[in-house]
């Protein structure tokens, strides 16, 4: 039986210039697992803690060396000749020895990149694909594999972006996607009807942290009314396409009020959920991710009770893939659907362990990137693995996202080739 033989990690850069770790597992076997960790730009106070250097002479204190360190020493002297196919020994393992709730002695980060890392190395040993040995750590049972449905973020604001628009993601879902190859061509087609508009208005300015456009317009309903001349030129209709919003509310939240340019004045939560409510049905949105503050649970549950069953309410800060979170969401009918990022969480089986139990629920399940991103397409394979509803991995016009729409392809085509 294959056992860790080496642990290495080092510090690179994600799509923001922002250090992070990548880290490699040896098996005495030569198989490898390399594993690059994101960074959230959004990020939900119940989140695990990023290991971060301090040290104001390099990259403003966000180096991640004392990370890297302690996963070449500490982690990697305590899962040295371990079983690599136990996952959850191998993560519990690293949750005592850092012996914290959120992680922050030896860093979230670190954790994460060996935990992924090691069922990568795993899977490799095993010849198998990282999907299908994600499907078998994370229980899902026997289902037939499915693609998720793409969520594109195709305009940005919030923290997204430098200055601009309030809500976080105005996002664009190919309805009745037949399959990704497919998909993707409709968005490209689709991004291209957008960059002509915005030059024929010239409201552009560049583009967000995750390939969005950035632009120029003073009111979020703006945004959505471009997205949806942009699917009139380009010969598409609401049959082809669905926006969707990423409120990312805490960054308009302030003093108990929601501030919003669409609106003079600022909005307290009833007022902020019956406006949600308005612009639900005035442009039939597919979905609302946190579109209230993290903590407001009553507010939550009137809101989703007020909306059509055909718009989703997803909490992504509300539940930071921690399954207490979770737990309490759905005690009080909260959300119709969940963001799962593990980086979130910090190990893969407590990331599995969540959309389990959200999938038992009837829970929709969203597999999601992050706004720093690296080249790694983990992402891909578990969204696959889990049998995702959906997945979130930006716009294809930026290469550390374009990548994973890559893997998903692949992936595709290695599934249709064993049904023929």
């Amino acid at each position: 039986m294959s056992k860790i033989s080496s642990v290495t990690s080092e510090e690179i850069l994600d799509s923001n210039g922002t250090p992070t770790l990548r880290t490699h597992v040896y098996l005495d076997d030569g198989s490898v697992g390399t594993a690059s960790v994101p960074s959230g730009a959004s990020r939900g106070s119940n989140e695990v803690a990023e290991l971060r250097d301090l040290d104001p002479g390099r990259f403003n204190g966000m180096g991640v060396l004392r990370a890297a360190a302690h996963v070449q020493n500490l982690i990697y002297t305590a899962v040295k000749n371990t079983d690599p196919f136990d996952q959850e020994k191998i993560d519990e393992t690293m949750r005592s020895l850092d012996g914290t709730v959120d992680k922050s002695r030896l860093g979230g980060n670190a954790i994460l990149s060996v935990s992924l890392a090691v069922a990568k190395a795993a899977a490799s040993s095993l010849k198998l694909p990282l999907f299908k040995y994600v499907r078998r750590l994370g229980k899902v049972g026997s289902e037939d594999f499915q693609i998720p449905l793409l969520m594109i973020n195709l305009i940005e604001g919030g923290k997204h972006v430098k200055a601009g628009l309030d809500f976080q993601e105005f996002l664009v879902i190919p309805k009745g996607q037949k399959s990704i190859e497919v998909g993707h061509a409709k968005i490209y087609k689709l991004i291209e009807s957008l960059q002509i508009l915005i030059g024929k208005e010239k409201i552009g300015s560049g583009l967000g942290m995750e390939g969005g456009f950035s632009v120029k317009l003073s009111k979020n309903e703006e945004a959505i009314n471009l997205l949806k001349e942009a699917v009139d030129h380009s010969e598409f209709t609401d049959e082809d396409f669905a926006v969707g919003l990423d409120i990312a509310a805490m960054s308009i939240y302030e003093n108990g009020k929601y501030h919003l340019s669409d609106i003079q004045k600022p909005l307290d939560p009833g007022d902020f959920i019956d406006y949600l409510e308005k612009i639900s049905k005035k442009y039939a949105l597919y979905s609302l991710e946190d579109p209230l503050n993290e903590n407001d649970w009553n507010g939550w549950k009137k809101l989703k009770s007020k909306l059509s069953l055909n718009t989703l309410v997803i909490g992504d800060d509300l539940t930071t893939t921690n399954q207490n979170r979770l737990t309490q969401a759905l005690d009080v009918e909260a959300v119709s659907g969940v963001v799962v990022k593990p980086n979130q969480i910090g190990t893969l089986s407590e990331t599995l362990a969540f959309a389990l139990r959200a999938k038992e629920a009837g829970t929709k399940i969203v597999v999601s990137h992050r706004g720093g991103e690296t080249k790694d397409t983990f992402i891909a394979d578990l969204a696959v693995g889990l049998n995702a509803d959906l997945i979130k991995i930006g716009s294809p016009l930026q290469t550390e996202r374009l990548v994973k729409f890559n893997r998903l392809m692949e992936i595709e085509q290695e599934l249709r080739k064993e049904t023929i």
